[in-house]
């Protein structure tokens, strides 16, 4: 038989084991950190301020001053939609993104290439920073045309990693509500928003056809971050690689569809031909080796994905590869005025409904005279990083720091995901609004 002064002891006991394990937990397998900058949005924010555009109803984070609070953007612009102008001075700030970082991830697996990880800088090891891995152990690095290379030849992301790393550029579940329309719907065509349709039995392709808008000019993508302040066109870049995801409904009759990219730098398309029972891939006119089209039950909803990223042409349905990648040449095929059709879906004879378009970018690793890595090759030690942020334009990373290689030693390890997120609740009193942070479940997320 206990005693009651045995039941205390035991229960003082263990929250004793409890507050030891808990803190023996968070000293050497996780850590909580808060993000505080926006190097690596919008994938982890920084202090910002949660933005949804009154013209299309897009929802984007947009940054704000770190040290001075009262010092904080007025104005934002939709990354999706182009509308400038739009009024943030009323809008709350948020707190970065908290992240759970697991301090020891190289005892289950190497650190891989396009990880993000959490380390000391080496000319200022106090202060912890997040940046995403580029450069490995023992290699010759260098930033050429926005992508990574790696002992001279360019560095390709899987599929996953695309997505983990992908930058909005339109998303057509939001719309905006006034203007001209991106889209011009062909014979067969109709535009039943959010969907998209086909039905018609002539064999002869009909297009629709959408032409993207560069903030308020007609154009290719331009490596544009809602999160900062925006750039006049003349200081961005152009970015050629791109991912194109939609779904799409086929029927009992499904049609032979085309889908077709133009970058700028190469058009490429992605045919599908149920009739022949045949796929294939078109490279700037050359038509690639086919391969088996699976029928598909009708009715079932498949998403589709294009991209070109990292030059390399891929095709996916349902995540998973439906032909060989195809490399891509860095060469200019076409002269690329700008006003070409960017995004071109083709149907005949058949019926099919689309959804969900979305147009993503690859992050655009920007170079300038007297960074390290980019008009000239880096080496790394042994037992060094090479890191750079997902916000190139603004990213102080590798590329300007006095010691740009990182060494093992000061990698602190890898974000698991984002907890304990927050946002702003409005409370309305006599004496005004008052703001208050609140848990945004939303915001909790896997980090890629």
């Amino acid at each position: 038989m206990l005693r009651r002064g045995s039941a205390i002891r035991g229960l003082l006991e263990l929250i004793a084991c409890t507050a030891i394990s808990v803190s023996l937990l968070k000293g050497f397998l996780v850590e909580g950190f808060l993000i505080s900058t926006g190097s690596m949005a919008p994938h982890l924010l920084g202090y910002h301020k949660h933005v949804v555009c009154p013209e299309c109803g897009f929802g984007f984070a947009r940054g704000t001053d770190i040290d001075d609070p009262s010092n904080q953007p007025r104005v934002a612009t939709c990354i999706n939609c182009g509308q400038t102008e739009i009024d943030v001075a009323e809008v709350p700030r948020n707190e970065g993104d908290q992240l759970l970082v697991h301090k020891l991830p190289w005892v289950f697996s190497e650190i891989r290439r396009w990880e993000p990880m959490v380390f000391r800088r080496p000319d200022r090891a106090t202060t912890a920073f997040v940046k995403r891995v580029v450069g490995l152990p023992g290699e010759t690095v260098q930033l050429v045309g926005g992508n990574i290379h790696a002992n001279g030849r360019i560095c390709r992301k899987t599929l996953a990693q695309q997505r983990g790393l992908a930058v909005p550029v339109y998303d057509d579940r939001f719309r905006p509500r006034a203007g001209t329309s991106r889209w011009t719907a062909g014979p067969g065509w109709t535009d039943q928003h959010p969907a998209f349709r086909f039905a018609a039995m002539d064999t002869r392709t009909s297009w629709l056809i959408y032409r993207h808008q560069d903030i308020e000019q007609p154009g290719i993508v331009r490596d544009r971050y809602a999160y900062n302040p925006r750039e006049p066109r003349s200081r961005t870049r152009t970015v050629s690689e791109l991912l194109v995801t939609f779904e799409a409904i086929t029927s009992e009759t499904p049609p032979r569809l085309t889908i077709q990219l133009d970058t700028g730098q190469h058009r490429v398309s992605w045919v599908r031909d149920p009739v022949a029972g045949k796929q294939w891939l078109v490279v700037d006119g050359r038509r690639m080796k086919s391969v088996r089209l699976v029928p598909v039950e009708p009715g079932r909803r498949r998403t589709m994905e294009l991209s070109t990223i990292d030059r390399t042409l891929r095709a996916a349905v349902d995540g998973r590869l439906v032909l060989p990648p195809l490399a891509l040449s860095n060469s200019r095929h076409r002269s690329g005025t700008g006003e070409a059709d960017l995004l071109k879906l083709g149907a005949a004879a058949g019926d099919l409904e689309i959804q969900n378009v979305r147009i993503d970018r690859d992050v655009f690793y920007r170079d300038a005279a007297g960074q390290h890595a980019t008009t000239s090759p880096w080496k790394l030690g042994p037992d060094e990083f090479f890191m750079l942020g997902d916000n190139s334009p603004v990213s102080l990373d590798s590329r300007s720091w006095t010691l740009p290689a990182v060494p093992r030693r000061l990698v602190i390890g890898r974000p698991l995901l984002v907890h304990l997120p927050s946002q702003q609740w409005s409370i309305e009193s006599e004496e005004g609004t008052r703001h208050i942070r609140i848990p945004d479940l939303r915001r909790i997320r896997y980090i890629r």
